[in-house]
């Protein structure tokens, strides 16, 4: 049976552990001499490159917001192309048209269990990746809570934050998720022009900012905390 691969675009200290987190047959990635390529079970069904480029797009899309969650420093990968694997080896490709060097570093991708008698081997569990993006594929509002969470702005930090404010309610508080102190405080500020200049949600005067304003880094420290506990609740 020919089978369909979407060639991933990115650089290569983002890309080089996706053969190791995201390796089922429902969502896999493949190094093939140096590039690497989308493998999905949903792309079986597909006779069109342009209709395996789409979904390739949507999966990588959920990619990008579960590994931006699982590491703050990723960059977004892309679509770079769709090729078709006969069953003979041939390949058909398929092309469709249209500088700051940064230090970056992360944990192993890998998980090593330890026996009690001091072996050492590869946990089979699915990683961290897949079980997120096995939750954002069943809860569309996982999905985008991620996506927005992935933009990194104060904007997007907030959107993400409403759409599991709408999804549970008080449960973010009942649940112990967060306190009501701190969610106050980021919202106080995201809305404020006081505080955050253009890149308040509102201009108006009338939000004023708190007597202290969350840094972006604690906003983000926040909603991924919720947002942490919020997918967890759904596993």
């Amino acid at each position: 049976m020919p089978k369909w691969l979407v060639r991933l675009k990115g650089e290569r200290f983002d890309l080089e552990d996706f053969p190791k987190l995201l390796c089922s047959p429902e969502v896999r990635v493949v190094e093939e001499n140096g590039s690497f390529y989308l493998e999905s079970s949903e792309f079986n069904s597909l006779t069109l490159a342009e209709e395996v480029r789409e979904r390739g797009r949507a999966l990588i899309k959920l990619i990008n917001g579960v590994s931006k969650f699982n590491r703050n420093n990723f960059l977004n990968i892309s679509e770079d192309g769709v090729t078709r694997l006969e069953d003979d080896g041939k390949r058909h490709s398929y092309v469709f048209l249209k500088g700051t060097a940064k230090i970056r570093t992360k944990v192993s991708a890998q998980l090593t269990v330890i026996a009690a008698d001091g072996s050492e081997k590869v946990s089979t569990q699915p990683s961290a990746l897949e079980s997120l993006l096995e939750v954002a594929q069943k809860y569309n509002v996982v999905a985008d809570a991620l996506s927005f969470y992935r933009e990194d702005t104060w904007s997007s930090l907030y959107k993400a934050y409403e759409i599991i404010r709408d999804n549970v309610g008080d449960k973010i508080i009942k649940n112990g998720w967060s306190v009501k102190s701190d969610i106050s405080r980021f919202t106080q500020t995201a809305q404020s022009r006081a505080a955050l200049g253009d890149s308040a949600r509102h201009a108006s005067k009338k939000y004023k900012p708190p007597a202290q304003p969350t840094t972006l880094l604690e906003a983000r420290a926040l909603i991924k905390a919720i947002l942490s506990r919020w997918v967890s609740s759904k596993t």
